[in-house]
Parts: structure tokens; sequence; C-alpha cells
């Protein structure tokens, strides 16, 4: 393993000094960013997924929602389009992805689109929807052409950026000096209990700027619910002979948590953003049909299922999802107040880009 790690160090060497190249131009002004007058945060890593972003949003959106008309604004990651689109209820994964395809289905009220120019996508996205008081982006923290107002850098307890290394030795995007663009440092996963000298070493480790502001959020499991018709499972999930079927980065989290309550279970693990087919029915279907317990059931995450919705077959199995939120551990209502004090005050009347404003951005 350490001799391939030093095959791959001059790769890692030329992608970072690349990467630390671009952010030099940015920085410089020799590339440019467009700014917008109207609340822009960014959720993103330093890292190649897994951190927990989609729940952070999530978070937000629960936050805002009530109060400004929101929107998401994603890549659209794994999705077999190209164009601008903004979620309806023909929307599916492959459309737009499965995170916005989760973001549509869990927030039906917000304005859901996906463009993988974010420029591009922020102009389309208000020229349709002028009344848009705050977007959310959802990873472009690398995504430089587009200047957020307000920046939050998401880091899995379990792998640190500043133990990490860069791509292909590692999984990192960027240099770890990339965290300085952050303006709030959310440390995920953490234990509900994580005592205050872990925290003090977690903040020692990453150094933070005078400016910037570090939290720690843990997970929390919600209802266990089956996407195709909402029907929540009756019953405990330990009850139940469980094959656990995931396409995620980082399914070690729901492993935990189904130990945790004591369930027996058998894995089918995919890759992260892995896109189910009907093939994928007859595999699953095989391996399930090997349980001989009368009491059984497909368990999955939301951002799987939404992946496995319209798939044809995957509705005649028992399949459930469990909802993942976030919470934030000691300091939710001062996290809570820096996000909607952050949102008032730079809730513009105008929303004409301050930087270029050319749809091929």
């Amino acid at each position: 393993m350490k001799v391939f790690r030093y095959i791959l160090f001059p790769i890692a060497i030329i992608y970072g000094s690349l990467t630390m190249f671009r952010n030099f131009l940015y920085k410089k002004n020799i590339f440019k960013s467009s700014e917008f007058d109207l609340p822009i945060i960014c959720i993103g890593n330093l890292s190649m997924g897994g951190t927990g972003k989609t729940p952070h949003t999530e978070y937000l959106a629960r936050l805002l929602k009530d109060e400004y008309n929101l929107a998401i604004l994603s890549r659209g990651y794994g999705r077999k389009t190209t164009d601008y689109i903004e979620a309806d209820e023909n929307s599916t994964a492959i459309h737009i992805g499965d995170e916005p395809a989760q973001y549509h289905r869990k927030f039906p009220n917000i304005k859901v689109v996906v463009e993988k120019k974010r420029v591009k996508g922020v102009l389309n996205l208000l020229y349709d929807n002028p009344s848009i008081e705050a977007i959310l982006l959802d990873d472009a923290f690398q995504h430089r052409s587009l200047r957020a107002g307000l920046n939050i850098l998401i880091v899995d307890i379990n792998k640190p950026f500043y133990n990490d290394l860069m791509l292909p030795m590692g999984e990192l995007r960027e240099l770890r000096k990339g965290k300085n663009r952050a303006n709030i440092i959310i440390v995920s996963k953490c234990p509900h209990d994580l005592s205050l000298e872990r925290k003090n070493e977690i903040i020692k480790d990453i150094s933070p700027n005078k400016n910037q502001k570090i939290f720690f959020s843990f997970i929390r499991y919600g209802r266990i619910y089956n996407p195709f018709t909402n029907k929540e499972l009756t019953g405990e999930v330990s009850n139940f002979q469980t094959l656990v079927l995931t396409g995620i980065a980082n399914p070690n989290p729901l492993y935990q948590e189904l130990n945790r309550r004591e369930v027996t279970y058998s894995k089918k693990a995919y890759r992260d953003h892995y896109p189910f087919s009907e093939k994928d029915v007859a595999t699953v279907s095989e391996i399930f049909g090997t349980f001989d317990s009368s009491k059984k059931i497909i368990l999955t995450t939301e951002k799987d299922a939404s992946r496995l919705l319209g798939i044809k077959g995957f509705e005649q199995l028992p399949i459930y999802c469990i909802e993942i939120e976030i919470d934030l551990i000691d300091d939710k209502e001062k996290f809570d107040n820096e996000i909607l004090k952050y949102v008032r005050e730079n809730k513009g009347d105008s929303k004409l880009p301050k930087g270029t404003n050319e749809l091929s951005t």
C-alpha cells in the first residue's frame, strides 16, 4: 500500500500545484468571480464526499424556508442531462441527480434547480423566479466563478482534511489551506457526547483564523418509511431481518446506528451515486430471497431512495428508507442566529450580478 502511495505521489504533487495555481488566479482577480446582490450560502468540503453536505443543506433549508423565498442550486451530479433544469413533479434522479431529487421531494415549496455552471444557474433561476430571496449552493466550495456571501465547510470528524492527502493519494480536492475561504466550519458526524477536551483538540488541528467560527454537528435518525408509498414501517426495525442497500460514499454511520439498535442485517453496497437500473432489481431480489425470516425488509438511505424511484420492479419489494438529519451540539441557537443574521442583512433589492453576467460562465 505504501509503495502504491509513492507511485501516486508525483500525480498528487501535480494536481495540488494546479489547484493552488487556480486558486491563486482567483485570489488575484485574474480569474473573475461573480457576486449577486442576494444572500448565497455555499455548503461544501475539501474532500471527495461523504462528509454530510446533504443533511446540512436540508438543515439550512428547514431553517430558512418559512421566512424566505428560498432556492437550492446544485450541479446535479450523476444525472443523464446537461441543461439547466428546474425540478418539477416529473423530475427524477435521472433528470436532475439524486440529491436535488431528494431536496425536491422533501421540500416541494422550495425551488430546486440544477446547472453545472453555477453563475449561469443563478442567472437563469433569477430570470425565471425573480422573487427568490436566498440561494443555497450545494457542493460548490471549489466552484470559484461564483462568489458566495457565506461559505460553510463540512469536515468529517472521522476523516478530517488535516489528516488527509491530495488526490489521488488521498481524497482532498484541494490543498488544506483552502479551508481559509470558509466563514463557518462544521465538524460533522460527531458523537452526541463529544467532550470539550476533544472539541478543543479538533479546533487546534483545524487552526481557524480569527474570523472563522467552528461548530459541531451529529446525525439524528428519523422515521423509517416506504419511499414509494410514504407509509411508515410498522414496529421496530430490530424486529426485521434486513438487507441494507446503499450507493453512498460512506454507509458506516448507518451500519453503526443499526448495530446500536441491534438489527440483524446483511449489506449490499454499491459505489457512491450508483445509477440503479432494472438489472439490479434481480440482483437485490435474489439476495433478499435467501433470507429465511417471515419478517424482512430492504433498508436504504433517502439519497439512494431517490435513485430507486422510477426503476420498474423496486416498487414491488418491501423497500424502506431512513431519514437522516443533523443537529448542532451545544451551539444550535448561536449557529441559527449566524445564518439568519447573514440572510437578513444581505437580502438586497437588486439581484443583478456584481461581476460578469455572461451565461457561459
